[in-house]
């Protein structure tokens, strides 16, 4: 019987193909594919392994821009890719008509065959696609501006907005995304909020 990080490695090694073939490279666990100012992420996320009977496993589909990670933590970007604050996160299941989410079992008995069949299905019919409308700094502004309903921390997204709009030259449109997100966070408690995105603010000279 195989132990839980033995199957999980047999499904990456078998849906790695797809992902090289996409663009995205190996690291650790996950797979990152960095271009034109904006990190997206296939992050394989574990639970229970020390546990082989409970030990499973999800996908997380997660993109980011460089110039908003900079802006906001004032450092460069990570080398480590996968572990930059994300502008967009969803588990798979988040792109499933039904939304749960989904995980599967790494138990001593599961095929690692059948899994990574299953994993590879969704990458290529739902993961890849939902990634690719993330392709750059233009393509992840669009998204931002639209008022899609994006999985993830809307404050967060609005301080890349506003990141990405000063970059463009935009800077009394990204003083407003800025404004109004103090504004619509004005209660007792949030002081701490309001002084990191003041101090966006300043950084992006807004």
């Amino acid at each position: 019987m195989s132990a839980p990080v033995e199957i999980l490695d047999q499904v990456l090694a078998a849906v790695a193909p797809l992902l090289t073939a996409s663009g995205y490279k190996k690291s650790a666990r996950n797979f990152a594919a960095l271009g034109d100012g904006v990190a997206r992420v296939v992050q394989f996320q574990t639970s229970q392994l020390k546990k082989p009977e409970e030990a499973t496993f999800t996908m997380n589909l997660l993109v980011t821009s460089v110039a908003f990670c900079e802006a906001y933590a004032d450092a460069p970007f990570p080398k480590n890719i996968a572990s930059a604050e994300p502008v967009v996160a969803a588990g798979i299941g988040r792109l499933m008509p039904e939304g749960e989410a989904i995980w599967w079992s790494l138990g001593p008995r599961v095929s690692s065959a059948l899994i990574a069949k299953e994993v590879e299905a969704l990458l290529r019919d739902r993961a890849l696609p939902f990634l690719a409308r993330f392709d750059g700094e233009d393509a992840l502004l669009r998204e931002l501006e639209s008022g899609a309903a994006l999985p993830g921390f809307s404050a967060m997204r609005e301080r890349c907005r506003a990141v990405l709009l000063a970059k463009k030259g935009k800077k009394p449109e990204a003083a407003k995304v800025l404004a109004a997100l103090v504004e619509a966070n004005s209660a007792d408690g949030l002081e701490g909020f309001r002084d990191s995105v003041n101090q966006l603010a300043k950084r992006l000279g807004v």
